[in-house]
């Protein structure tokens, strides 16, 4: 972290990252460069105003993308994003240098890193397909269920395992031929049991079809569930069909089989789908609401964003926190994506959540209040009659007056 506090011009802010970050920096991994820009109350003399936006911009002008989800993966290098800290009451400009000298098979952040023990087996990458394979059945029933919620994503898994179980097998044989093997093929050998992936394979199928068989299908499920029942039916018709005179014990078998197929049939065409919950949903629609007010401020900003002159300091400020909340949102979304599932998936779930969001109403402003009036001016307008007006009102009011002289 680097305080960039002090008197500092605009030009002198522009040399100062022209020198430090114009040329890739000699590393092998990605690092975050933090600038303090910005301070509070007790602090704000220290930092021009303007100095967040200046750093900014000549990051740009070096080659640098701003980029609101930036981490420390190599294919950060190159971006920055502003951070304004409500907790420290500090600004930052959070910078992921371009760098030379990386390796090309070097993971970043966020990528696999180099394995770890699972259940006691020697594993690969931490990847979910790793996790289902050298997991022990009991964390797999556990996982599954946890992270594999919909019919769907079990299939998935179950085609995932019964396609590792090929894999080794073709192991076995470079094995039989003396070939040497992958590290993919190594590991494979080494942690993956025949029996136990069919046991999970078992598992997964039972629970597809209790799924089926409770109604817990989405629309897409359901359909696909229809066309894989329809097709088995067609074929069972078919077989029938060509059964002869001497096969009729066969084809009553087939007739029954056939029956039972158009009643599930008909079962599964009942099912009313279902749509898979959010997890953490009331968090995440927190954060949206938070912001939405930002994503008005950016409309308004025009193509500059927050460096438009179109905005207020206290806009801009506000702006700040969006960082911080796009971080968080983008880890709330994180944790509720199912494994095996599919982005058109997940952002189906998103959609169905957003669509029922709603933002508090700015209360409607009141009418100004009549003002209050003298006893003459209301009797000579109430009476909306011919001669009422003022004439009228101010002649009768003489005659009384007179009157009484």
């Amino acid at each position: 972290s680097y305080d960039l506090k002090g008197s500092l011009s605009q030009e002198q802010a522009q040399a100062v990252i022209e020198a430090a970050f114009k040329e890739p920096l000699p590393l092998e991994e990605m690092i975050k460069i933090t600038l303090v820009v910005g301070a509070g109350k007790l602090a704000r003399q220290k930092y021009d105003d303007n100095l967040g936006k200046w750093v900014c911009n000549a990051l740009r002008d070096v080659g640098y993308e701003e980029d609101r989800g930036a981490s420390l993966a190599l294919e950060c290098a190159g971006s920055f994003k502003f951070q304004h800290d409500t907790g420290k009451n500090e600004k930052f400009v959070h910078v992921f240098p371009k760098i030379k000298g990386a390796s090309a098979g070097g993971a970043g952040a966020g990528e696999a890193g180099d394995g770890a023990e699972v259940d006691g087996a020697s594993a690969g990458p931490l990847t979910a397909e790793w996790l289902c394979v050298a997991s022990n059945l009991s964390t797999f029933k556990d996982m599954s269920k946890a992270k594999l919620p919909a019919w769907i994503e079990k299939r998935r898994c179950a085609a995932m395992l019964k396609e590792e179980v090929t894999k080794l097998e073709a192991a076995e044989m470079k094995l039989t031929r003396m070939e040497t093997l992958s590290p993919e093929e190594q590991r494979l050998i080494d942690n993956v049991d025949r029996d136990l992936i069919a046991s999970k394979v078992a598992h997964l199928t039972e629970c597809m079809k209790a799924m089926v068989d409770e109604g817990q299908l989405t629309s897409a499920e359901r359909k696909l569930v229809l066309e894989q029942v329809s097709s088995k039916l067609e074929a069972v018709e078919a077989e029938e069909a060509a059964c002869g005179a001497d096969q009729a014990k066969k084809k009553a078998k087939l007739g029954q089989a056939k029956e039972q197929i158009k009643a599930r049939k008909d079962k599964i065409s009942e099912i009313k789908p279902i749509q898979h919950p959010l997890q953490g949903e009331a968090a995440i629609k927190t954060v949206w609401r938070k912001l939405h007010p930002m994503e008005k401020l950016l409309e308004k900003a025009g193509p500059k964003g927050r460096w438009s002159s179109k905005l207020s300091q206290a806009e801009v400020e506000k702006l700040g926190e969006k960082d911080e909340l796009d971080e968080q949102l983008a880890g709330l979304l994180a944790s509720a994506r199912h494994w095996f599932e599919e982005e058109d998936e997940f952002n189906a779930r998103v959609s169905a959540v957003k669509s029922t969001l709603t933002f508090p109403k700015k209360a409607a402003s009141k009418p100004p209040s009549a003002p209050a009036s003298d006893g003459w001016a209301t009797v000579g307008r109430a009476t909306g009659k011919k001669g009422g007006g003022r004439g009228g009102g101010g002649g009768a009011a003489r005659g009384r007056l007179g009157a009484r002289g």
